[in-house]
């Protein structure tokens, strides 16, 4: 007779502990975990709904999909290309996105700086909020050049990059970003519904098409208790600005990070 689902879940729960699963790690998928705890998949599944409900495991979906450790924050993955919509859907997380701002004005300084423009030139401004599961995740401003991208605001500005890649035939293809700590003011506090001066990782880009070409300037503020960042680095490089032939001229590398949204 099959484990009730009470001890079904007692028995997952042991199992992450037992092997000191961490959040974000993956248990197995369906059929491996039914094997190994003797149980119809049928089951499992019932045990598996209560867990996820209880935010102790998600199901992940896609290539190094499955059954995961959740502690209920978003995992972001610094090394891909992936946004938060494809993010949050491959996690099993509900994400919504609010359009708090939409408009075109005169490009900055910086937009000129960053984005290669003329003091003539015009940026498209969005601001969005995206919530998890019906709660605050992170604000995210953007700035792109409206002659690169006419119409911008008649599309589904929910994932942007998305529309860039299918309404544009432009593919983000390289974001150089900045990471770090920053105290919410009263603004971004009132709309992540967080108190003010609350810390938020703040996350600077700017990102490049596969020619070159700058697309877009991006800012978010997350909360940092609702997400996690995961980078993998790959080897080493040799810095630019050293002697090739010295012994000291070996950095660890710093991965690409190209991601559409």
């Amino acid at each position: 007779m099959s484990a009730p689902v009470d001890e079904l879940c007692g028995q997952i729960r042991a199992l992450i502990r037992h092997d000191e699963v961490r959040p974000g790690d993956r248990l197995g998928d369906e059929r491996s975990i039914a094997i190994s705890l003797g149980v119809p998949r049928s089951r499992l599944r019932q045990a598996l709904d209560r867990l996820e409900e209880e935010g102790v495991v998600r199901r992940r979906i896609g290539r190094g999909g499955g059954i995961v450790a959740s502690d209920g924050r978003l995992e972001r993955n610094l090394s891909t290309i992936e946004g938060l919509p494809v993010i949050a859907r491959q996690q099993g997380i509900r994400l919504e996105t609010r359009i708090l701002r939409a408009e075109v004005a005169l490009a900055s300084g910086q937009d000129q700086r960053l984005l290669d423009l003329t003091p003539n030139d015009y940026v498209y401004r969005l601001l969005r909020l995206r919530l998890a599961d019906g709660r605050p995740l992170s604000l995210e401003a953007s700035r792109l050049p409206t002659a690169t991208f006419p119409n911008l605001l008649l599309q589904d500005l929910s994932s942007l990059y998305a529309v860039l890649s299918s309404h544009y035939d432009v593919t983000p293809a390289v974001s150089d970003e900045t990471l770090e700590v920053v105290l919410a003011d009263d603004e971004r506090a009132g709309l992540l519904e967080v108190a003010t001066g609350t810390p938020l990782i703040y996350v600077h880009r700017t990102t490049a098409d596969a020619a070159g070409r700058p697309i877009e300037i991006g800012r978010e503020y997350f909360i940092g208790t609702r997400v996690r960042f995961h980078l993998r680095n790959y080897g080493f490089v040799r810095h630019p600005h050293r002697d090739p032939g010295g012994s000291d001229d070996l950095l660890p590398a710093r991965a690409a990070t190209p991601r559409p949204r």
